[in-house]
């Protein structure tokens, strides 16, 4: 749905035809983290990668300048919960934009920070969807190891229980798994082991991927795609016999999503396996990535590609957006048929391109 404060004309505008301001943004609040997973793309041993952390006073200047089409804004890290404001970001987001929904991306280490954000921001705008994307990548002990924290899978398990408990259909927890060299092995023990025993009901899953200073392992690439098919044919078995609900079913949102994620895993899949290209890639369009010290990305990936420094241009996004520059991005990320496995980006492909607009209607007459 689209809020009042975004028009749906401008919206629809923007994603078919024109698109020129971006629909989803990934905000790096913070570099920070209590954890050292072996898949991080972070580089934890350089200093440099913690500082210069973007304040609020500069976060309330950008968020008056993304444009009057944005939707969705992702919060991650790092740890986005190691940020002790980021009640404060959440508000200038929902206060200055036209978002419609925060997403965040977190290992759960800090629960009480979690619930008492929930309850704050429900309370600040209770129109606003918050989605807590939780990360378990594996059993309670081996999860605990490989993300170097005690009783870790603990408050995961805790903090997803608690938002559960909130009963509140704009308040929507889920549990992602990232398949990686660690865990893809083991990947049918997990996803019994949290539906089963734990009463996951609604659970996610990425392929890792290489960025920064991770590198996957190449005698595990295709014991990693072989885990993820299993794992996203199995959640599709699961949407369908309703012991797994990602989205609300009964609306037309939550039918077009399921359908948009089956066409991701398809994609992804193939692209991971051949390096195929489908379909033309819209970061730089309609999907962003901002890093905690203010650098602007057409996404994760393409890291020597800055579209610009929000701090040399006032923090006026869209001034970056709008710039030479990224109009050469964005050729280049056509002319070169640039393609991924990047989740995030791959959603508003889809949801952006009209090849796949008679497959996501066919969802409105499919049983999930």
């Amino acid at each position: 749905m689209i809020t009042e404060k975004a028009k749906f004309a401008d919206v629809f505008k923007n994603v078919y035809l024109k698109k020129k301001s971006p629909v989803s943004l990934i905000h790096f609040l913070t570099n920070r983290c209590n954890a050292r997973c072996s898949f991080c793309f972070i580089d934890f041993d350089n200093p440099n990668s913690f500082k210069n952390e973007l304040t609020l006073d500069e976060i309330d200047k950008l968020t008056k300048n993304l444009g009057n089409t944005l939707l969705n804004v992702n919060f991650t890290g790092g740890e986005p919960f190691a940020r002790k404001d980021i009640v404060d970001i959440a508000k200038l987001y929902i206060k200055n934009t036209t978002i419609q929904s925060l997403y965040i991306t977190t290992n759960a280490s800090l629960p009480e920070r979690i619930i008492e954000f929930a309850k704050i921001i429900h309370d600040y705008d209770n129109k606003i969807e918050l989605s807590f994307q939780i990360s378990i990548d594996d059993l309670p002990k081996k999860h605990d190891e490989v993300r170097k924290i005690e009783n870790l899978f603990d408050n995961c398990i805790l903090t997803y229980q608690e938002l559960k408990n909130m009963k509140n259909d704009k308040i929507k927890p889920s549990v992602n798994i990232t398949v990686s060299h660690e865990n893809c092995e083991n990947i049918e023990k997990i996803f019994y082991y949290l539906v089963d025993e734990k009463k996951i009901d609604s659970l996610k899953c990425c392929i890792v991927r290489d960025e920064g200073v991770y590198s996957t392992p190449k005698d595990k690439i295709k014991k990693i795609l072989k885990a993820y098919d299993w794992l996203t044919n199995k959640i599709l078995e699961y949407q369908k016999n309703g012991k797994i609900k990602n989205y609300n079913t009964a609306s037309i949102q939550g039918k077009i999503h399921n359908k948009k994620d089956e066409i991701a895993w398809k994609m992804i899949k193939k692209i991971y396996k051949t390096n195929d290209y489908i379909s033309p890639c819209h970061a730089s369009s309609l999907f962003g990535v901002i890093t905690a010290d203010g650098k602007v990305y057409p996404c994760e990936i393409l890291e020597d590609k800055i579209v610009g420094d929000l701090r040399r241009h006032n923090m006026n996004f869209m001034e970056l957006w709008n710039s030479d520059n990224n109009k050469n991005i964005k050729n280049f990320i056509l002319d070169t048929k640039c393609r991924c496995t990047y989740e995030c980006a791959l959603s508003f492909n889809i949801l952006g391109n009209w090849r796949y607009q008679l497959k996501l209607l066919s969802s409105l007459i499919t049983r999930y």
